[in-house]
Parts: structure tokens; C-alpha cells; sequence
């Protein structure tokens, strides 16, 4: 593809990205999101066949950038718990204004199992992530050596939860995050290194 081509699939993404965060697959407009991305409705099928093959091709580009913002968390030179930090406030920040019943709905449509094979892999990209980020942990004597890296990495992908962030703020925790993040620690790092947390 050219440079326009590949500029213009990545309008017609954008767009679609955000005309489906309004308005769901179902209620979403082919139209209004060629209007957005300022080119005629015509085009957006020369680039994509269908609004499901559209909408998939959107989910694996917000995917996409979620990794590799992913990745740049967990390879930084810093502490696995400053990393897992940065991963809860991450998921946190996405998971304001979502629409769970929407993705629920999303799910059960058959003609979007290609999606569920979009959010395994995702789903084992991060995992590695976090296995490997684990592991150089353990190399480095924060975490513990004796440990299942596959169920730890599991255990600390499920830590945002923004049900118990909420609480720990009613509580009056000032760094609720920390606070979660600490806690999951607790069996898993270093004596040294968990009074510096």
C-alpha cells in the first residue's frame, strides 16, 4: 500500500473506532463514519468488505496500540511493582466510559468470533509480557525465586479492578493502586524489597 492508502485505512479506523464507542456494532453507521473520516461511503468498502470485518479491523488496531503501550510499560528499567502500576492505572483509565453489556452483546454475535480470536492472542501477548517481566524480577531478587511465573502472571493481570479501586478511595486511600498493587506483592516479592514499595 502507499503512504495515502495507509493514511487513509487509518482515518477510516479512527473513525470507525469512535462511531462504534457511540453508537455499538449493531446502531453504528457506515456513513457517519465515512463523513468522519472525510472520505466518500464507497471507500470505505474498497478497504473493508463489510461493517464486521470493518469493526474487527478496528478492534485489532485499538489492540494493537494497547500492546505496544503494553510493552513499553513492562520493559522499562524500572521495578516489576511500578510496572504492574502503570498497567492497573492503564486498564483503568480504558475501562472509563466502556459499555460492558455492549462488549457482552459484541461476544454472543456469532458473526464476531473472529474477535475472540483477535482477544486470545492479545489476551497471550501480555501474558508473555508479564511472564518475562516476572522472570527479569526474579533475576534481579525482587520477586522470589521459588514461583509459578504462568499463575503469577494470571494472579497480577486480574489486579485492575475498578469495583475495589473505588472502594480503597471510600476507605481513603490516597494511592489506591499502590495500595493493590503492594498487597498482590505480598507473597510473591523479596523481605528487601517490600518495606521500598
Amino acid at each position: 500500500m502507499s503512504k495515502i492508502s495507509d493514511q487513509r485505512r487509518a482515518d477510516i479506523l479512527q473513525a470507525a473506532l469512535t462511531e462504534f464507542g457511540f453508537r455499538g456494532v449493531d446502531g453504528a453507521s457506515m456513513s457517519e463514519i465515512a463523513a468522519r473520516a472525510g472520505i466518500g461511503k464507497s471507500t470505505i468498502y474498497e478497504y473493508f468488505p463489510s461493517k464486521t470485518k470493518l469493526f474487527i479491523a478496528s478492534c485489532r488496531a485499538k489492540i494493537q496500540k494497547m500492546e505496544e503501550q503494553l510493552r513499553l510499560i513492562f520493559t522499562q528499567e524500572t521495578s516489576f511493582s511500578r510496572q504492574m502500576e502503570l498497567y492497573v492505572e492503564m486498564m483503568l483509565e480504558l475501562a472509563r466510559g466502556v459499555d460492558f453489556n455492549e462488549i457482552l452483546q459484541m461476544f454472543s454475535n456469532d458473526s464476531l468470533k473472529e474477535l475472540e480470536l483477535v482477544m486470545a492472542e492479545f489476551s497471550n501477548n501480555i501474558s508473555a509480557m508479564v511472564e518475562q517481566a516476572i522472570r527479569r524480577a526474579q533475576a534481579t531478587g525482587e520477586l522470589i525465586p521459588d514461583l509459578e511465573v504462568d499463575i503469577a502472571a494470571a494472579y497480577m493481570l486480574s489486579l485492575p479492578n475498578p469495583h475495589l479501586i473505588f472502594r480503597l478511595q471510600m476507605l481513603g486511600k490516597k494511592k489506591p493502586v499502590k495500595a493493590v498493587v503492594k498487597l498482590a506483592l505480598q507473597g510473591i516479592q523479596a523481605k528487601e524489597h517490600q518495606e521500598n514499595t
